[in-house]
């Protein structure tokens, strides 16, 4: 899914190539594009009308600095409004609790999976924990096998229980485990 958010947002941004500057026409266009991708990756409507209406609002008047194009500083005020319509700042990750729990939920082929293997590893190497995966996606085929996979090439623990089709019992069975 972000994969082709953001695909579609670098195809937004390649109609400011070749422009000298910003004007009210491709500034719209632009600003469409946008929209449509964000709308296509299931943000709400209001969100993606608002979200849009502030990188209008930034752009319309935005004097274009010889040393970058228009397509470059449409892409730094639509970085600046994301980061600004998550929150602004960083959040400090809290990982307390013996063991602390951490559940990833989302739609279908959002990266889930992915995005555990990379966070284990975040959290082994830059935070000096030892995560324990947890496979409790009872629903997916290979899905056990995927985060095998991830485990291993991270060098974490995997807990799993392949013939269990409960998946609240195996994420209990598998903190049991993590406290012992």
């Amino acid at each position: 899914m972000f994969q082709n958010l953001s695909e579609k947002l670098e195809s937004a941004f390649k109609n400011l190539k070749g422009e000298s500057r910003i004007n009210d026409l491709n500034i719209a266009n632009t600003v469409k594009d946008i929209r449509r991708a964000l709308i296509d990756a299931d943000v709400n409507f209001k969100i993606a009308k608002e979200f849009t209406d502030k990188v209008k609002d930034k752009a319309v008047g935005e004097k274009v600095i010889n040393a970058i194009s228009p397509g470059q500083l449409m892409v730094k005020i639509v970085q600046d409004e994301l980061t600004e319509l998550m929150g602004g700042t960083e959040a400090a990750f809290n990982i307390t609790g013996n063991p602390a729990v951490i559940l990833i939920a989302g739609l279908q082929g959002s990266g889930k999976t992915t995005f555990t293997g990379k966070l284990a590893n975040y959290l082994k190497s830059q935070k000096g924990k030892s995560p324990l995966l947890v496979a409790a996606d009872i629903y997916r085929p290979a899905a056990i096998d995927q985060l095998t996979v991830l485990a291993e090439q991270v060098g974490v623990d995997i807990y799993s229980e392949r013939e269990n089709k409960d998946a609240v019992a195996i994420a209990l069975n598998a903190i049991k485990e993590a406290k012992a």
